[in-house]
């Protein structure tokens, strides 16, 4: 599986802590093994949340693309997609 991400994601990851930064490698490496995690998001097709300590990583998956959205507090993500 192909793995991208955004410019906002990037800078999420950055601001994160080691151990935030740690749970999402391990995240990520399961997400590429084709692992489903999290749950979807109802109103945005293939697009699912996980939650990492009191963050969430917001990811899709379509065809063979893995695409790393964003990592934010769980109110700055709602708002986010509103």
């Amino acid at each position: 599986m192909e793995l991208f991400s955004t410019s906002e994601f990037d800078k999420d990851y950055k601001k994160g802590g080691k151990d935030d930064i740690k749970r999402i490698n391990g995240l990520i490496g399961q997400l590429k093994g084709g692992i489903p995690l999290g749950k979807p998001l109802r109103h945005l097709k293939n697009t699912f949340s996980v939650r990492v300590g009191n963050k969430r990583l917001v990811y899709t998956v379509e065809d063979n693309k893995l695409t790393l959205l964003f990592f934010k507090s769980r109110e700055g993500v709602y708002d986010y997609l509103r």
